[in-house]
């Protein structure tokens, strides 16, 4: 589904971010020191919805900081109980996957570059994108917008309404974006925007559609204490 990649902004990063954590794990392991402590402010909870089942994700933000937690339970069931928080800090440039297993804390840092993920325009002929209707989603007030073209069209809404935002994780770059997109909406929501729904359609295969809604966006004062966690090597006697 290469049209997740259709801009560099919060308005598809959400639906980008399975993706990115996945790639991730193929970049080098670092020996960076990570902070203390990853705190966040914000619960955000993303309902994916397709053919093949339903999935919801934990997203954890901090609308202060250049990274963002995810938790990756839901993708790690039946593993023997094994329990996965990931944290991706775009500031360090790394990922930091945080395990609890066989009683063991470890964490595991591998190197990744944001870059990577931008705007390939090759990828997106004849690509259009317009404004559209607003709506209430969850008691916030989101604006709506459609990208399109002859293979796929995504309609996303996109909520101001609040302090906290996936832009600052990636940022809002303007370079290369598709037909009719206009640079002023990425200004509007360069700090705060969060994207509560989007609707992907597949115009070639069906089985491809999917929804992704946010369910529920609540505060939080989780952290994770980086100091209780030692290297995999170290741990397992390496």
């Amino acid at each position: 589904m290469k049209t997740l990649n259709v801009l560099k902004s919060i308005a598809v990063i959400v639906c980008c971010l399975v993706l990115h954590t996945t790639m991730a794990q193929n970049e080098k392991e670092t020996k960076d020191k990570l902070p203390a402590t990853y705190d966040f402010d914000y619960l955000y909870k993303l309902k994916m919805t397709h053919k093949k089942g339903n999935m919801t994700f934990d997203y954890y933000l901090n609308k202060d900081s250049k990274y963002f937690g995810f938790d990756t339970s839901e993708m790690a069931k039946g593993n023997n109980g094994t329990k996965v928080f990931m944290v991706m800090d775009s500031e360090l440039g790394l990922t930091a996957m945080f395990m609890d297993m066989m009683g063991k804390k470890v964490v595991q840092k591998t190197s990744f570059n944001t870059s990577k993920y931008g705007t390939d325009t090759d990828n997106m002929p004849d690509h259009t994108f317009t404004q559209i209707d607003s709506k209430t989603i969850n008691g916030y007030e989101c604006e709506g917008y459609v990208s399109e073209n002859d293979d796929q069209k995504i309609t996303f809404y996109i909520t101001d309404d609040v302090d906290v935002s996936f832009n600052q994780m990636f940022g809002s770059n303007t370079k290369n974006l598709p037909k009719g997109f206009d640079t002023g909406w990425l200004e509007k929501y360069a700090e705060n925007g969060l994207m509560m729904e989007m609707i992907y359609e597949d115009k070639k295969k069906s089985k491809n559609n999917m929804t992704m809604l946010c369910t529920d966006l609540e505060k939080t004062d989780f952290s994770i204490d980086t100091s209780k966690y030692g290297s995999m090597m170290g741990a397992f006697g390496g």
